[in-house]
């Protein structure tokens, strides 16, 4: 079940239907009903996807089979050591915290 509604167009002011999703658009003039809510949603998508590529560790079609693998297997890896970092420093936290409650 959609919720629909009727929303008015902020291009040519006519009252269309509009389903509460990003991408609706106009029934009239075919513009986006939410322009400000659709272009943030695309930059934030293509940050994304432009931070997933400058990764290191990110596969392309010109790395070779040797390297593919090698970044396959690294992920993983990559992966455990930052939750071990993580653990880490809640271990040390908790000693510190610890050692403060009881000295005191």
């Amino acid at each position: 079940m959609t919720n629909k509604q009727e929303i008015k167009c902020p291009h040519c002011h006519e009252w269309t239907l509009w389903r509460g999703h990003i991408d609706d658009r106009c029934l009239y003039c075919g513009e986006f009903l939410e322009v400000e809510n659709f272009t943030k949603s695309v930059e934030t998508k293509i940050q994304r996807e432009v931070k997933k590529e400058a990764d290191f560790l990110f596969v392309r079609e010109e790395d070779s089979p040797f390297v593919k693998k090698l970044k396959t297997r690294l992920r993983p890896i990559r992966t455990a050591f930052y939750y071990a970092q993580i653990g880490f420093v809640v271990f040390i936290s908790a000693l510190l915290w610890l050692i403060g409650i009881l000295s005191a």
